[in-house]
């Protein structure tokens, strides 16, 4: 186990988690911050710490399973193993939310509706801000988990709930998030109305119009989960978005994302660096093929540099007639059968060259893989420089993405095509400055000149059918998830894209010959003193038909992800 970060969640926490997540609602909801002199704003920073400080997350959860499951990356030097499809320690989130984040969120909440008159007014976009980060938090949750405790979570510290809080639904979930970001919006945009809370709101200091910015998006984030289940409600949402005076992302400076000082996110459980590291070899290979200005800003060049090859062919490694091959982004198999293919064997393990220098026998080793850019992930890495990490929350590509899509199948009015040139560039940009404050290693900077090129390629122009475009649109919010890949996998499930046979070819894992399907949810947390109601909300979502026969089995789908 790795050490824990300074401002991780300790062994203990982690501990209560394996048992029961959500076992102590009566803890949780003793809350004796609020008193009468307490300001809401007061509440905001250890919450919204709360939701991007997660080094157990990365860890335990992206680094081996998620960036592993989308083929970011792959496990090294022995490759992927069945193992990674087991029952997976995750869930730190699903934590967090009830002990961490949604409790002050909803003491802001409460605070706020306790008070009367002007008092009530002056602080009602302070409660708008405090919804729109707990909605977004609770949206995380069940969109892996299902039915969750929410409506009667958090209630019972104000003496209006229960201890023993009901789950609700997912399908309820999505009315109960979409009502509150519309009252939020309301009150975002409503002129008049004071903002106290200054550089204790880490992501937009208070600014209400980017709030409201940021909560109309994220009404639209959540209803294209409702693609395949309620599209008509997904079409209604969408017209309203679009007509909202909130408005929507303008570029990369409207989008929501924590930029940090640089003492944040350095060793221990951000440590980038083990075994899960090395680059996914198809999607390195799509983005080497068609010059993805962000290549070099997602991995690293391997080791094999032309000096070292030179070197090995002048000590006797090589041929005399051996040229040397300058790509030095190369990546890993992903399915865990491959490391028995004969043409891959050669990618497994550091290389070890035997050659004569200066007369002596000497042993030379490369690593001939193409390790992502640690420096994004984990601070420390590569020198422990002076830097600033980047968590995208909701990004401007991301946002046009989506309206591609929705433009493309006549759900709004639009330019589908302009909207995916517009998230493309956004994304490789967002990236570039992402390693630029990092700073990653050896990275190009994004250039005008080079998205261009890129928007030309085959493979990447908004060209073709409209089933080869929403593939494009696919391949390009997959691709602009590295840096959040519980979107990617989101998008992968909702999407399809990457898919097996397509213009960006997703393998197949393969595992002692039997095929291992990519999981789809995370089991729902147990919680054994509220086990009724547990049993309840399990006993629905198998109703579904989808959902599996068993909490375990993270290959059934939770109720927005029907097949």
């Amino acid at each position: 186990m790795k050490a824990i970060h300074k401002f991780g969640i300790g062994a203990l926490a982690l501990a209560s988690l394996a048992s029961s997540c959500t076992r102590d609602f009566e803890n949780i909801n003793k809350n004796p911050e609020i008193t009468d002199n307490i300001s809401p704003e007061q509440l905001f920073t250890a919450s919204q710490k709360a939701m991007v400080d997660r080094d157990f997350d990365w860890f335990y959860e992206h680094y081996q399973y998620l960036m592993r499951y989308t083929q970011f990356t792959v496990s090294y030097p022995d490759g992927n193993t069945s193992g990674m499809f087991a029952n997976p320690r995750v869930n730190d989130f699903y934590s967090s939310f009830y002990t961490k984040i949604g409790g002050n969120l909803s003491a802001i909440q409460q605070i706020v509706d306790a008070k009367t008159g002007a008092d009530k007014t002056y602080y009602s976009q302070v409660r708008a801000i405090a919804t729109v980060n707990k909605v977004y938090s609770a949206f995380r949750v069940m969109d892996v988990n299902g039915s969750i405790p929410y409506t009667e979570a958090f209630q019972a510290r104000v003496g209006e709930g229960s201890f023993l809080p009901a789950y609700d639904s997912q399908e309820k979930l999505f009315g109960i998030f979409d009502a509150e970001l519309k009252e939020a919006i309301t009150a975002l945009t409503t002129p008049g109305q004071y903002i106290p809370i200054g550089s204790v709101e880490l992501f937009y200091n208070g600014d209400a119009a980017k709030w409201a910015k940021a909560a109309n998006v994220l009404r639209l984030k959540i209803a294209m989960r409702l693609s395949k289940r309620n599209p008509d409600k997904l079409k209604a949402i969408a017209a309203e978005v679009m007509a909202s005076p909130a408005g929507l992302f303008a570029g990369n400076a409207d989008e929501w994302k924590f930029v940090s000082s640089t003492n944040f996110a350095r060793g221990g459980n951000w440590n980038a660096q083990g075994n899960p590291t090395r680059g996914g070899k198809t999607l390195v290979d799509f983005m080497y093929d068609n010059a993805d200005p962000r290549l070099s800003l997602f991995y690293k060049k391997n080791g094999f540099t032309e000096a070292v090859f030179n070197r090995l062919k002048a000590g006797g490694a090589f041929p005399a007639s051996a040229v040397y091959n300058p790509r030095q982004y190369v990546g890993m198999p992903e399915s865990p059968d491959d490391k028995n293919n004969p043409a891959y064997s050669r990618l497994f393990g550091v290389k070890r060259y035997n050659i004569v220098e200066g007369g002596k026998n000497v042993t030379v080793e490369v690593d001939t893989l193409s390790t992502f850019q640690n420096r994004i992930f984990d601070l420390g890495s590569d020198g422990n420089l002076d830097g600033r990490y980047t968590q995208p929350m909701i990004t401007y590509a991301e946002m046009c993405f989506m309206l591609s899509e929705l433009s493309l199948k006549s759900i709004i009015t639009g330019d589908a095509a302009d909207w995916y040139n517009k998230g493309v560039a956004a994304s490789v940009n967002a990236y570039s400055t992402i390693a630029t404050l990092a700073p990653a290693i050896e990275f190009v900077p994004a250039t005008p000149e080079a998205i261009t090129a890129y928007l030309a390629k085959p493979g990447v122009a908004f060209t073709g059918t409209n089933a080869e475009k929403l593939e494009k649109i696919g391949i390009q919010q997959y691709i602009n998830s590295f840096k959040t890949p519980w979107e990617a996998w989101g998008y992968y499930k909702l999407l399809g894209y990457p898919k097996v046979g397509g213009i960006l070819n997703r393998k197949e894992f393969i595992a002692s010959g039997v095929k291992q399907e990519v999981p789809r949810r995370w089991p729902l947390p147990i919680s054994n003193q509220n086990i009724d109601n547990y049993n309840k909300a399990v006993a629905e979502m198998k109703a579904s038909g989808e959902y599996g026969n068993a909490v375990e089995d993270i290959t059934g789908r939770v109720w927005w992800d029907k097949k």
